[in-house]
Order: C-alpha cells, then sequence, then structure tokens
C-alpha cells in the first residue's frame, strides 16, 4: 500500500506499489494510485523505476517517461535508531531532487523528497506498508 502527501497543496496520493525481479540484481517498480488535488480534482497515477545493486550502494533509474534508464539516485544505506537510511541527490535542469529513504522494517519504508527550483517548492512525503 501507497499513500503519498505532498506539502505545500494539501495533495495525495493513494495506491498500490509492487516490486518484481528484473533480471541479475534488480528489481522493477511500479506505482499506481488516484491522486487527489486539495481542490477535490482526481487523477489517475502511475510511476516506474529500476532498482538494482552497484557494490556497496542501490541505484534508482527511471523506467518511463523521457528519461528511461537514466540514474535518478545512488542509495548507501546506513544504520540509524530507527532502521536503515540513505539519501541521494539528483540535479533536473534548474531543479533539485533532495530524497531519503528510511526502511522502518520488514513491511514499512518511507520516502520523502524534497524539491527545490525556481518555480518548484514542495515536498513529497511517501509512507509504504505490505497489505495483506
Amino acid at each position: 500500500m501507497l499513500r503519498r502527501d505532498i506539502e505545500p497543496g494539501g495533495a495525495q496520493l493513494h495506491g498500490d506499489a509492487v516490486f518484481a525481479r528484473f533480471g541479475e540484481g534488480a528489481l522493477a517498480y511500479r506505482e499506481s494510485g488516484i491522486l487527489t488535488l486539495a481542490d477535490g480534482r482526481v487523477f489517475s497515477a502511475c510511476r516506474q523505476y529500476r532498482y538494482r545493486l552497484s557494490e556497496d550502494s542501490v541505484v534508482v533509474e527511471f523506467a518511463d517517461g523521457p528519461h528511461i534508464g537514466t540514474q535518478f539516485l545512488s542509495l548507501s544505506f546506513s544504520r540509524t535508531d530507527t532502521g536503515l537510511e540513505a539519501s541521494g541527490v539528483y540535479a533536473c535542469g534548474d531543479d533539485t531532487y533532495h530524497a531519503t529513504y528510511r526502511i522502518l522494517g520488514p513491511a514499512a519504508f518511507e520516502v520523502v523528497i524534497m524539491v527545490q527550483g525556481p518555480a518548484k517548492a514542495y515536498e513529497l512525503v511517501s509512507r509504504y506498508s505490505r497489505s495483506g
């Protein structure tokens, strides 16, 4: 199960996230859900990434849109008081995406992405939990 809050603005996405094996040492990720804006408008949304092991890190690549195969993040996890955590930065033109992944246990993790740019300033907080 996936729940994403987008601030400021109060938009939310509720949906599902699925990981599936993708070749040797990689996972295909697909999320889909319903995005509800603060004004009540509702949209279908989906996104895909590939996660692959690369020596001592996990590389996240775009798997849809105009940047298929482009590296989004390289994550090196370390232990914290609450689990495992890794951070990465992605620059896209004048916009910067600061991402923090937190593995909270065997059935839950969280991703926080802060986006900054000349015309952008928002935070995506995504919470994942295993359902069923």
